[in-house]
This record gives C-alpha cells, structure tokens and sequence, in this order.
C-alpha cells in the first residue's frame, strides 16, 4: 500500500494494489493498480469507528485520476477547467461539481452520514485507436466496461474481488451488502448495473448515471458532437475529434465482445452510407453484454437493490434513449427502481459529462440514504 498524497491528514488518498484478477490478461494490462481513496474527516480521530463504502466507477477514456471526483486544486479532472475561457466558463455551474471538501463540509455540518468512497481505475491501459490525446496533451486509453471478458480480462472480478477486498483488508469498512454502494457514470454507469447484475448481494444501493449501453445496430451511424469543442476548437475539429472519438468507442466495444469476429470491419454501406450488411454473429456477441438483455436473463437481481437511473435528455452520446429503454426493461420486469430523463440548460456545452458532474452529489445522498 501506498499513498502518494499528503493533502488533508492523508485522508485523499492513491494507493496502489495488486489484482489477482487481472494477473496474465489477454492485453497484457498491468495488474498492478491505482486506487483513490476518500476517509471522512473524522477517520483518523475515531480510531475504532467503521464506515459504509461508496465505491465510483469512472467512465471511457479515464481512469482513478480523471473523470473522476477529486480534491479542490487537483488537476485529475474531467475537463481543465484552466484551459476554458472564461466566457465559456461563465456557462457552468460550478458549485455543482463538487469536490472531496464538499464532502467534508456536508459531514461536518451534519448533512450527511460519513463513508468512504472508492474510486478504482477501469482503464484497459490500451491507447485510443488513433493515439488521440486529451486537452492537457495526456494519451487517452481504452475503457474496461468492467466487464469479465475472455479478450481484454476479468474486469468486473477485480472490481467485486479484488478491489472491495484491498479495501475491506486495509481500511475500517463494514463489510457487508448493507454498508456497500456502487455507482458510475457513463462507461462506469453500465459497469454499475453489469456489476449489480450478477453481483446483487454486494450492494444495498446503486446509481447509474447516463450509462453506457452503446451495443446497438442503430447507434453505429452515430455522429457524436460535443459542443464545448466546437466552443473552443472550432466546428471542423471538433467534428473530427466527435468522429474519432465514436469510432474508438466501436473499435472497443469489438476487441472487448467479439475480437474473434468482429463487427464495426464487416459493415457493408451503400454510396449513402446506410448498413446494408454485417457480421450476424458479432452482432450476438455484442448483444450478449447489453443490459436489456442481461437483466432479462436475471430479473431478480436488481431487486434486491436500491436502484437510480438517470441520463440528461439531450446527452450527446445518444444515451438518453439508451437509458429509457433500460427504464422499459425495468418497467416491463416490474424491478422498482428511480428513474430521471432530465433536461439541464447549465449542462448544454456537454450534456453528458456536466449532466453526470452534477448528479454526482445528488446520486450519493441516494446511496447514502440506504446505508443501514
């Protein structure tokens, strides 16, 4: 175990870990780990207190140091928030992208019971296709899915074995389905409800937030559109970036479900680029790990946890119909569950990431409730 951040008594931490799971993957990924870790104010004072755990899954193209939820000056964030324009700026509630001192405040003044909260890394440490790199100039990467793949490794056994284990070995948890939450946005919202799926007995609450469900024949023509890049970079990049972006995701999606036999290379276009043919059986593969499916096949699963889903209504990764067929789906299997398709004028420069930052908050106050 080790901490390589001093801020706040040692309570925002990174450790680093061994995954027994990930030992000898397909990619060769390291099993070797980052795992950030928030300790309420009170963790090192009340020497014999233990506490419920939050664990966060992030999404695509992050890891435990981006896309995640971080101290005040950190600059593990989504977006550089030093690189916007002001004007831009100006755009953004940013009092509703909370910080790791938001959650000390709210504990200390008594508004929220303390937890820890737990964000891994779900990384496949495979670069973007294209090698494209973020706003700072870092690489991005390939995302897990924290799915259990024969082709990329076991991700969702690292996050329920390995991962929960690390955490209730090393830190005063309660270390049971009572005390315990899982929650995620995007790639890190479908790995939520995959994880809760097959694991339903590790979890009294769960929120996914605009997750990733992105296996169907009907979003490969997909045109993803960010406009906080046509706000900075222009509308000709940005569409390049919102084009290379999408078809990474798809490469992913194939190395990840049917490396064998794969999708996205045996599409047949006419001159209009309408799909006239594909890999059927890719196509299966692909259906294999989407949650409609998945749920169907275990509809007793997300009844034994507290379930939020939500997703903003114009995100731009096409997920907002992607998270009202999974509503359908819970509706039809009669699985209760929260569900809001909201519309957010303050996350219009990126729906899908302000529309998931906000929610963050809110989505932990929903754990939260739940925890004995």
């Amino acid at each position: 175990m080790s901490n390589n951040n001093n801020n706040n008594n040692k309570r925002y931490r990174v450790d680093n870990f061994h995954s027994k799971a990930l030992d000898g993957n397909p990619l060769n990924s390291p099993a070797d780990r980052d795992i950030s870790i928030y300790l309420p104010p009170e963790y090192y004072n009340l020497k014999e207190k233990r506490y419920p755990v939050i664990y966060f899954l992030h999404g695509y193209s992050g890891n435990n140091r981006g896309w995640t939820l971080t101290y005040r000056n950190s600059k593990d964030r989504a977006i550089p928030w030093e690189l916007i324009p002001q004007k831009i700026m100006k755009q953004i509630d940013i009092n509703r992208l909370i910080t790791f001192e938001t959650l000390d405040d709210l504990i200390n003044n008594g508004d929220m019971k303390p937890f820890i909260f737990v964000q891994p890394d779900g990384s496949l440490h495979a670069p973007h296709k294209e090698g494209n790199k973020d706003l700072r100039g870092l690489p991005l990467t390939k995302g897990s899915f924290y799915v259990n793949s024969p082709y990329t490794g076991n991700y969702m056994d690292y996050i329920i074995n390995d991962v929960m284990e690390y955490i209730d070995n090393n830190y005063r948890t309660i270390a049971d389905k009572h005390h315990r939450a899982l929650m995620g946005g995007s790639m890190g919202g479908y790995g939520t409800l995959y994880s809760c799926l097959y694991h339903p007995e590790k979890f009294i609450s769960a929120a996914s937030l605009s997750p990733g469900n992105i296996g169907h024949i009907e979003l490969l023509n997909w045109k993803l559109r960010i406009p906080i890049y046509e706000k900075i970079l222009g509308k000709k990049f940005s569409n390049k970036i919102g084009d290379s972006t999408w078809d990474d995701i798809l490469d992913t999606y194939d190395i990840i479900f049917s490396k064998d036999n794969p999708l996205i290379s045996s599409i047949k276009r006419d001159e209009s680029g309408n799909i006239l043919n594909y890999n059927k059986v890719a196509q299966k593969n692909w259906e294999k790990y989407d949650l409609n499916n998945i749920i169907r096949e275990n509809p007793e699963a997300l009844k034994e946890v507290h379930l939020l889903l939500n997703c903003e209504s114009t995100d731009e990764f096409g997920l907002a119909e992607v998270a009202k067929k999974i509503h359908d789906t819970l509706i039809e299997l009669k699985i209760n569950h929260q569900f809001n398709l909201y519309s957010d004028p303050k996350a219009a420069l990126t729906p899908h990431i302000l529309g998931i930052g906000y929610n963050i908050l809110p989505s932990i106050r929903f754990c939260v409730q739940y925890f004995s």
